[in-house]
């Protein structure tokens, strides 16, 4: 059990990271880049392994809309790849590893989590996605980097960061493969 969630919290954890940084330079690439706004975002969707559930909801011409798929890859609970569902389901692997995860790392998870769903976080959501995507990003970056100097470097950290590497090279392969 706790090799379970020590895997997932740390698989949930990159998740979110991952998420951040592909929204945030999408975002960057649809303002930058010479090609069609529809190009741009579609791929997002097709990367996270969200394409037939986003489809089936929004419809194939939504693939291209931004604010439709950021809404989505952020706050869509029923997405299990979206940033709220990823920094949920690492709270919730948290909370039952809280004997072998340090205070610090638990602190900082659950305080992005309450972050994520307060009101603050949606208005800078609505104002400036840059930055609310930068905060999430420096969240769980700094979680994994409490990880690494804050806690006992035994099993369940081995656990965790094989959960945490798994999930780049799954990453990585399906950003490659688009």
């Amino acid at each position: 059990r706790v090799a379970d969630h020590c895997f997932w919290f740390g698989r949930y954890l990159d998740r979110a990271e991952s998420t951040a940084r592909l929204l945030q330079a999408t975002r960057t690439l649809v303002f930058d880049a010479d090609i069609p706004v529809t190009h741009c975002w579609q791929p997002l969707v097709i990367v996270s392994g969200e394409e037939k559930p986003f489809v089936e909801r929004y419809g194939r011409d939504a693939l291209g809309n931004g604010e439709v798929v950021q809404e989505y890859m952020t706050w869509n609970e029923q997405n299990l790849v979206s940033l709220a569902s990823s920094v949920r389901a690492a709270r919730h692997c948290g909370r039952a590893i809280r004997d072998v995860l340090s205070l610090d790392a638990w602190e900082e998870v659950n305080e992005l989590y309450l972050w994520l769903g307060s009101s603050d976080a949606q208005a800078l959501y609505n104002e400036n996605r840059e930055q609310f995507y930068r905060r999430v990003r420096k969240a769980t970056q700094l979680v994994l980097g409490l990880v690494r100097s804050t806690m006992l470097h035994d099993t369940p950290m081995s656990f965790l960061w094989l959960g945490v590497m798994l999930e780049r090279c799954g990453q990585t392969a399906r950003i490659l493969d688009m």
